[in-house]
């Protein structure tokens, strides 16, 4: 890191003065990177009195490494993911130095990361503010660092506390499935059972009884609340432009729903509002890209409901937008979200409900769900998905709209958005000046004026030098790799059609 100009604190960056000791105030902010999502700790740099800052060093930089090292090593905290690697001494012209020290996110099944032997020093990253962990906070990071939520077998709920009309329905459609065609001799007890809704208490009394999950995914909506108290799912169609209100809402509270009945009505309404496109190949055929797009929504319902956190107090929810389509769901992702749309890698945090909906066929294989929502970003060539999760929820994104028509007035002139619009319209996605001149009608002037504003607001960039300059659409590091991650099966499929 440079220390001309230091950029401000932020959920990831923290500075502390430190000048001949180990400030106490910085082990909160460990624990709060731990617990988060990492971040950075400087020691010797001061904020000034106009709020900006300065490095100005630490005058006993062995001591206080010493002093940081010895609490480490007695026991401090109650997990550290620091390592000698970590630890980055930067000199100063002054003969003084920075001290960084580079905390990871720890894994999850060692949270929460508290101080002193006591877990009410747990702390949590808030923006660039160390907050502690109280509560609902300190729960859910509790409940994060369990393997899976849903194989609990709950004492006094059986059979009865099931919706029959649904187990029937999910039956119906395993036997339909040739694996699971053998299924037809077992009673419903031995048949649920066989699918995990029914377990033995390994861990009690060793009697059979109803999992967690398979009451969340078959349950009478009421027995269901009574374990969840704040069991929601909600699906709001609000598609209508210039109203506040939705055209259409799905609501486990108003009808009834548990997990299974609930993803049938809304995977069926979104299989019917998914844009239908299409485009041709190099051949001029006709390339229907709705399979991706259908895919893509089934995939990120799913993962929704896979991975909530049903003990929580915030609802699930999916906005059908005019745009976007974005599904929420409580509970922090159990694997890096820089990790979603490029690697197959899952954690469930719902073991039952995960293999109830995969026996059943729906879902991609384990990990791969992520991979094929970027997919259909790539194939409609619609802006791509987002995917965001703290501590208490996790928010995903999939555009049904390209770059340039996802802003709204207020972020892009219509001038920027017809720029945005002829740069991804190219196969390469990048033009030269000469070329956006000419393909938008503008002048030079107000060419370069719009390409620094969309250069500012980080939307483009420039590429190449003199003559060889381009502007391309900004893409993070994550996209790149999804992108490159996408390509081979894209391929594939081409190829099968040739």
């Amino acid at each position: 890191m440079e220390f001309d100009e230091i950029p401000i604190e932020n959920e990831h960056r923290e500075y502390k003065k430190a000048k001949n000791a180990f400030p106490k105030e910085a082990w909160e902010t460990i624990s709060a990177f731990e617990n988060t999502d990492g971040g950075s700790l400087f020691l010797g740099i001061v904020e000034n009195s106009n709020h900006s800052f300065a490095a100005e060093g630490v005058n006993e930089r062995q001591k206080i490494l010493d002093d940081f090292w010895s609490a480490i090593n007695k026991g401090f905290l109650s997990y550290s993911s620091i390592s000698n690697e970590s630890i980055i001494v930067s000199e100063l012209d002054s003969g003084k130095a920075v001290i960084e020290i580079r905390v990871d996110e720890a894994p999850d099944n060692k949270k929460p990361v508290f101080l002193n032997k006591d877990i009410h020093r747990t702390f949590i990253r808030e923006g660039a503010i160390d907050g502690q962990a109280k509560g609902e906070n300190l729960k859910a990071l509790i409940r994060l660092s369990q393997e899976s939520l849903d194989i609990e077998v709950l004492k006094n709920y059986g059979i009865d506390e099931l919706n029959m009309e649904d187990v029937n329905s999910y039956r119906k459609e395993l036997l339909a499935r040739e694996t699971y065609r053998s299924y037809e001799r077992f009673s419903i007890p031995e048949f649920l059972s066989k699918i995990g809704v029914i377990s033995k208490d390994f861990s009690g009394t060793g009697e059979l009884g109803l999992t967690a999950g398979g009451l969340l995914f078959f349950g009478s909506n009421n027995a269901i609340l009574h374990h969840f108290p704040d069991f929601q799912l909600d699906y709001f169609d609000k598609t209508q432009p210039n109203q506040d209100r939705w055209r259409k809402r799905i609501s486990s509270i108003e009808q009834n729903l548990n997990v299974y009945s609930f993803f049938k009505k809304v995977d069926e309404l979104l299989q019917v509002s998914a844009p239908g496109s299409f485009k041709l190949d190099d051949k001029g055929q006709r390339i229907d890209t709705f399979g991706a797009m259908s895919v893509a929504l089934r995939e990120g319902l799913i993962n929704m409901l896979m991975h909530a956190d049903y003990f929580e107090s915030m609802p699930l929810t999916l906005n059908n937008t005019i745009n976007y389509y974005e599904f929420t769901n409580p509970g922090k992702m159990k694997i890096a979200s820089s990790d979603f749309f490029t690697t197959n890698k899952s954690r469930n945090r719902n073991t039952v409900i995960s293999k109830l909906f995969l026996q059943a066929g729906y879902g991609e294989r384990a990990g791969h769900g992520g991979e094929k929502i970027y997919e259909s970003a790539l194939v409609n060539e619609f802006k791509s998905p987002e995917i965001t999760t703290d501590i208490s929820q996790t928010s995903l994104k999939i555009w049904k709209v390209d770059l340039a028509d996802s802003f709204s007035g207020k972020e892009v002139s219509d001038r920027e958005r017809n720029i945005i619009k002829v740069i991804i319209s190219q196969p390469g996605k990048r033009l030269s000046h000469k070329d956006i001149e000419s393909q938008t009608g503008y002048s030079r002037s107000v060419v370069n004026q719009e390409l620094s504003k969309l250069i500012d607001k980080k939307i483009i960039e420039r590429t190449g030098k003199a003559r060889a300059t381009k502007y391309i659409i900004r893409q993070t590091q994550n996209q790149v790799l999804a992108q490159f991650q996408a390509m081979p099966d894209l391929m594939r499929q081409m190829f099968k059609k040739m």
